[in-house]
């Protein structure tokens, strides 16, 4: 591994009253030196301050993703920037940046989203020691200069569990995924299996075993630099979705669950199995 450290500690002023928590912000990214840039000023120029913005390079070819980083680290002291020997796969690359974090929140950002200034601030005021944030999103389509506003499901703490499960399971975005979350939260993330619809079976777990809230503003954009919307698969070169390792794993975080019935459970179990049919016939319609 190499890499460097830009600047010291991280910002740990307090207003009057109010504590800061830290909230750490990785950026996993692969040759992608533009969109890593807007990402870094979208990121650098949040409302909230107390930051420690962690870039993992997945050892992109070339020099232009690190002179991004050297140039923007320059003038903010809270960059991080890891550089890759070698190619560790995209859920490597997501791992990193979560297994160097030392926040008390967590995030992570992509190199082609994007985020209104007061995105961290808006969720870590609706966040709690155990409850992930997530606001409501736009898709943004570069390639034809337009957005389309998209609902997420309502989730809070305050609801009875299997009705913010039942709401997932009614709409399933995979975007809650890149929420504000308490960092003990997602550390079961750094192990495991990687398949199709992880970042669903990471938000269900996050529900089942935490809790997460939904808010109604608009701060975060999903963004498509294809010319269309491309699903992106665990075996990049499988030409099939596979649903069963996401099925399996969602009926065992489900099953082991406490905090439902015996009967919510089975209902649950049932309501997926319904999910799982509904998205294996939606992608064989896709061309």
């Amino acid at each position: 591994m190499q890499g460097y450290v830009t600047g010291g500690d991280a910002l740990t002023a307090e207003l009057p009253g109010q504590r800061q928590p830290l909230v750490s912000v990785g950026i996993p990214t692969f040759n992608r030196p533009e969109g890593l840039r807007r990402t870094l000023q979208l990121i650098c120029s949040q409302t909230y301050r107390n930051l420690e913005i962690l870039v993992s390079d997945n050892a992109s070819p070339g020099p232009e993703t690190g002179e991004v980083v050297r140039q923007l680290a320059a003038g903010d002291d809270r960059i991080k920037y890891f550089r890759q020997p070698s190619n560790v796969g995209p859920i490597g690359n997501f791992r990193f940046v979560l297994a160097k974090a030392s926040g008390d929140y967590f995030m992570w950002a992509a190199d082609d989203d994007e985020w209104d200034a007061r995105f961290i601030e808006a969720c870590l005021a609706a966040a709690a020691p155990s409850c992930s944030v997530m606001t409501r999103f736009n898709t943004i389509f570069r390639a034809h200069n337009t957005s389309k506003e998209n609902s997420v499901p309502p989730l809070s703490p305050d609801a009875p569990l299997s009705e913010n499960v039942e709401n997932f399971f009614s709409n399933m975005q995979p975007s809650l995924f890149y929420g504000l979350h308490p960092r003990s939260s997602v550390l079961f993330t750094l192990n495991g299996d990687y398949f199709d619809f992880y970042d669903c079976y990471v938000v269900l777990r996050i529900i089942l075993e935490s809790g997460m809230r939904t808010i109604d503003d608009v701060l975060y954009g999903a963004g498509v630099d294809a010319p269309n919307y491309q699903v992106k698969r665990a075996n990049a070169t499988s030409k099939r979705l596979d649903f069963w390792p996401f099925f399996r794993h969602s009926a065992v975080a489900v099953a082991r669950c406490s905090r439902l019935s015996v009967r919510e459970r089975a209902r649950l179990t049932l309501r997926l199995l319904q999910l799982v049919r509904a998205l294996r016939r939606h992608h064989a319609s896709q061309p």
